[in-house]
């Protein structure tokens, strides 16, 4: 800098400190300037050039701020990325195109392809844990929520209101955030509703699964099979006031992947116009593939190379969905927010087989690996996922592990955002999202389950996998490939619905009437081989051999681990109840909705 003032100096003045002299433009002529003589003869000039610079330095300084203060709000706002969450429901890992699926979903296996795909990507074993486990970062085990029991229609089991869900912590840095499709975290009065949960919007239906086109919730898990409807759009007003009275009438008939898809792409358009340069938080929550198996005709149609007929009409609700993210995608790219969305795709849990009350297959299939939905095995845990968008590399495959209680702290810090939890069970892995080196502070470990109701529980550490007691309470534990040609029942031993209940009512009746223990050992006596089975999923990936008797060291520190995560294991709180009696819809104009008021 002192050599650049130097010759600043030099072009200004002469030896003796006078004015050079300025030649006129054009003139050939060169004179002295008068006014630079007479600003240096003034007395006044010393002190007007003082506030001269002083108020150069002021306005620097309010520049400066002003441009502090608009990189702070664009990096907690316009400068991260819009985010989109595709959540399917009950899709197995062999009902992707990208997993060599005879059912087409071009336009997710595009993006996987496009982005990174995730090869070991892990779950809980049903719907409501893996939606806990997804929101809070935490284990279901620590919230109640445990065990291959969803949250059924009007029962008091929901999500503890002590937990901090992302959604809320991305409205808090500025995201506008909306979920659309199945909630299934609880609704038994408004603060345990989606719009008081970070949300400010939703359009959907509270319940786990409902018919597709009627909208309504009846059979074995609501008060003496009543049903409801359940379809509404609930929204947080201005002044931070719920609003969940907004039924959806006019929606009956209508599949529930049009009303969904429609409600996403007015929701793109709404944000380009009232909310641009805010940041768009989308979550999809598709009811997609689960049971009930209703599609329209097109769909199926679509999958007319598939032989067998109920893996034909079940590869349409497949089809439909990826059809429905097509759409969106159009319309993200139409409102030139494509490029600066991060997607971010799975499965809640493994493919189910069998349905809930019937016992003839949905047509899923998680083959090559063995079990399915609700079941420890990897079919009912590890599933599709990918994630693709800006800073994320193109046509890669990650085989780390990657649970999804990792996804809140990992996501968070991708977008710079501070959480301040300490209680999370999963861990920052961004880096291997952007596949970069995997995190420091990694646990080389997680827990499939550990539920004292079924008496099961199930570890992965390293390349070792420990489950412990019943590995499925249903006989889940075949491998299931795609159905055959003219294959209509099932050829595998699989309780069907009634037996199933009636087993868990007498498992949910021993807990009771048991002392509620942190141990492992108060579940089962370990020592008996037949309760005890480990694998070996770098040499066994498929679960075929039972190498716990070989290994003794390694059953021990698995077990071990299981102790010390239990010490923070609370009595869950699904217990497949029936309906509270104030919950009946009869007392809300036929439609589910929160009936109890918190004081």
């Amino acid at each position: 800098m002192s050599g650049i003032r130097k010759r600043k100096q030099e072009a200004t003045t002469d030896e003796g400190g006078s004015p050079n002299p300025v030649e006129l433009k054009g003139s050939g002529q060169v004179v002295s300037d008068p006014k630079t003589k007479a600003k240096k003869q003034n007395p006044f000039f010393c002190s007007k050039m003082a506030f001269g610079v002083l108020g150069i330095v002021i306005l620097a300084l309010i520049l400066t701020a002003t441009l502090i203060t608009y990189f702070t709000l664009s990096k907690s706002t316009s400068r991260r990325p819009h985010i989109l969450l595709l959540l399917a429901d009950d899709l197995g890992w062999g009902d992707v195109g990208w997993h060599s699926s005879e059912i087409k979903t071009p336009t997710l296996s595009k993006l996987a392809k496009e982005g990174v795909r995730f090869n070991h990507f892990y779950t809980q074993p049903i719907c409501t844990a893996s939606r806990a486990a997804l929101l809070t970062g935490r284990y279901p085990f620590k919230l109640g929520l445990q065990g291959s029991r969803p949250i059924l229609a009007g029962s008091r089991s929901s999500l503890p209101l002590d937990e901090r869900l992302f959604s809320q912590d991305l409205k808090r840095v500025g995201y506008r955030t909306h979920l659309v499709g199945k909630w299934h975290l609880g609704f038994e009065a408004v603060e345990y509703t989606p719009v008081s949960r970070g949300f400010d919007t939703f359009t959907g239906f509270y319940n786990g699964m409902q018919d597709y086109y009627h909208h309504t919730t009846s059979g074995f898990d609501t008060i003496d099979n009543v049903g409801g409807y359940d379809m509404r759009r609930d929204v947080m007003d201005k002044d931070g006031v719920p609003h969940v009275d907004n039924m959806l009438w006019n929606a009956n008939g209508t599949h529930n992947n049009i009303i969904f898809t429609n409600e996403a792409i007015r929701i793109i358009r709404e944000h380009v116009t009232d909310y641009k340069g805010e940041p768009l938080f989308l979550m999809m929550s598709y009811p997609n593939p689960h049971t009930p198996i209703q599609v329209p005709e097109k769909f199926v149609e679509a999958n007319s190379h598939i032989r067998n007929p109920i893996r034909r009409k079940y590869a349409g609700l497949v089809s439909s969905m990826d059809d429905s993210v097509k759409q969106i995608l159009e319309e993200l790219k139409s409102a030139k927010l494509l490029d600066e969305t991060l997607i971010l795709f799975l499965s809640d849990n493994g493919g189910a087989y069998m349905g809930h009350s019937t016992e003839v297959p949905t047509g899923s299939t998680n083959f090559p690996l063995r079990g399915m939905k609700g079941s420890l095995w990897e079919g009912g845990n590890r599933v599709p996922a990918f994630i693709n968008g800006p800073g994320i590399p193109k046509e890669k495959i990650m085989d780390e592990v990657i649970h999804i209680t990792d996804v809140y702290p990992s996501l968070m810090k991708m977008l710079d955002i501070d959480i301040n939890k300490d209680n999370l069970d999963g861990t920052d892995l961004s880096p291997l999202f952007q596949m970069e080196e995997d995190s420091k502070t990694r646990k080389n470990y997680f827990i499939y389950d550990i539920d004292p109701v079924y008496r099961q529980a199930g570890i992965r550490k390293d390349n070792w996998k420990l489950i412990v007691g019943n590995s499925s309470l249903r006989q889940m534990n075949h491998w299931f490939p795609p159905l055959v040609e003219n294959e209509s029942r099932s050829s595998f031993e699989v309780m069907n619905i009634s037996t199933f209940l009636n087993e868990a009512f007498r498992q949910i009746k021993i807990y009771h009437n048991s002392r509620f223990c942190k141990s492992i050992k108060c579940f089962f006596p370990i020592e008996l081989d037949h309760e005890v089975q480990l694998f070996d999923l770098q040499k066994d990936e498929y679960e075929f051999n039972n190498v716990a008797g070989e290994h003794a060291n390694v059953v021990e520190d698995l077990v071990g681990i299981l102790n010390k995560e239990m010490e923070a294991m609370i009595p869950p709180v699904n217990l497949l109840q029936k309906g509270n009696a104030r919950a009946n819809p009869h007392l809300f104009n036929g439609t589910w909705h929160p009936w109890m008021t918190i004081t």
